[in-house]
């Protein structure tokens, strides 16, 4: 059921939210409701997968149960590595059973299995409730809490990564009391802005670039339409910043307030700015969680050295990328973005500021010319497009289309900056420019193919 669907606009969201107008008078059926419509709308993808996730809600549950009343943190350890252990074993054997035929011709059995959905996000979901359980920054709660924090709809195929900190107190609030048209007001704003970016720009892109992609899949693209292949960075954007505001505004639907995502990572004058403001919730996963334990490890006089530091933003980067898929265009991504930052730090230090304007180029630049690599097939499909670099752009049908797009990106700013704006009081201009958005992205939906979220795959 995608959020881009009319099962799920028409039917799935309206349903889902009178029923629980009805809950939310009693508070003791405003959490079970949730994780009821939470647990249909993930069982609704593929139901064999809605066992995983229950299973691993009930054992990281008992998990954390086990460690409150033990204080043990060989419990904490044991529940990560068994996470890790199920998310490697679904995402990553059969990319290390290949690379090791390749290495050492051993033929080795792949594993028969299929990617569940939202398993990356859910697995890390489980490992920041518990690392912050250990902390003292998370507290214990009943299981019907614990299944809506894993398992909240808006946010368990893709994020946002919400820490417990941040969301665990909102659950079981009451979402229609007194006062709630505001904040449902922005709710409906984050929700039409998101199904716009999707729709309408992402898909848009998707469909001008997809044969591009393909071409370079058979060989170098020679014909000058390379250039709008780096338009790539511009539709992963608007996918995911799209999802990432459709889920944020049916968390203010339900009363829950998401963290934001996105903060227009296009206006980022340096590396550092970018990842401070693109995927937000998963830069701070992968600086508290990965980069911070890395730079504290004991090393000995190898310990907090630039060294040290470097290698931990390099080993942390190259991680990210391989989250993001398990293929060496997705490592290899990672390095590339964790070197840029080891040199926009040592360039802020030895060296005076290049200029707001040219940073922002040089990084956008670079943001554009690596996503190539997330998006290629293959390291080699990634090279041939490269390739076609040497050749100069050409006028194709689809360049009005990636301009508007590319310049759309450029210059919208964040979108709660954009909801505040628009919310800060009642207009009725807002409301039917909304309402023919939505009639609009409904049309859109009808006559093509509907395309599935990017990070659906992750």
């Amino acid at each position: 059921m995608l959020f881009n669907s009319y099962q799920f606009l028409l039917l799935f969201l309206p349903l889902s939210l009178a029923v629980y107008a009805l809950a939310d008078s009693r508070p003791r059926l405003r959490i079970p409701t949730v994780v009821a419509f939470s647990l249909v709308f993930y069982g609704a993808w593929t139901p064999a997968f809605l066992i995983l996730l229950i299973a691993s809600i009930v054992l990281n549950w008992l998990a954390a149960q086990s460690f409150a009343a033990t204080k043990s943190i060989a419990i904490i350890v044991a529940a990560i590595a068994g996470n890790l252990l199920v998310l490697f074993l679904f995402k990553y054997a059969n990319f290390f059973v290949d690379n090791i035929e390749a290495l050492f011709g051993l033929p080795i059995t792949r594993l028969n299995v299929v990617l569940p959905l939202g398993i990356s996000f859910f697995t890390f979901h489980h490992i920041m409730y518990l690392v912050d359980l250990r902390r003292g920054r998370a507290q214990l709660c009943s299981l019907p809490h614990y299944a809506l924090y894993i398992c909240f709809f808006p946010q368990a195929i893709a994020g946002p990564l919400s820490r417990w900190s941040e969301v665990g107190r909102q659950y079981g609030m009451q979402a229609f009391a007194p006062g709630w048209e505001p904040r449902f007001a922005r709710g409906v704003l984050y929700i039409v802005i998101g199904l716009v970016e999707k729709t309408l720009l992402a898909d848009t892109l998707g469909r001008a670039l997809d044969p591009i992609y393909a071409n370079a899949s058979n060989g170098p693209v020679n014909d000058g339409s390379a250039w709008y292949a780096l338009a790539f960075g511009f539709q992963v954007f608007f996918d995911f910043s799209g999802y990432s505001d459709i889920a944020i505004g049916l968390g203010l639907l339900f009363g829950i307030e998401l963290p934001e995502n996105f903060n227009a990572p296009f206006h980022a004058a340096s590396i550092l700015q970018l990842w401070q403001r693109w995927h937000m919730t998963l830069s701070r996963f992968l600086r508290d969680y990965v980069f911070v334990p890395l730079s504290d490890l004991h090393l000995g006089e190898f310990r907090h050295t630039p060294a040290h530091y470097m290698a931990a933003i390099l080993i942390t980067m190259a991680l990210c990328g391989l989250w993001h898929g398990a293929g060496w265009n997705f490592v290899l991504w990672g390095v590339l973005h964790g070197l840029a930052i080891v040199w926009a730090i040592a360039w802020r230090r030895f060296f005076p500021s290049p200029g707001r304007w040219l940073g922002w180029f040089l990084t956008v630049a670079f943001f554009l010319l690596t996503a190539v690599l997330f998006r290629a097939a293959s390291p080699a499909a990634a090279l041939h497009t490269y390739q076609g670099l040497f050749a100069g752009p050409s006028i194709k049908p689809i360049t009005a289309t990636v301009a508007i797009c590319s310049l759309v990106a450029l210059a919208l700013p964040s979108t709660r900056e954009l909801v505040e704006r628009l919310a800060s009081k009642p207009r009725p201009a807002v409301a039917v420019a909304a309402a023919i958005a939505t009639v609009v992205v409904l049309l859109q939906i009808g006559d093509n193919e509907t395309y599935d979220f990017i990070y659906f795959q992750f």
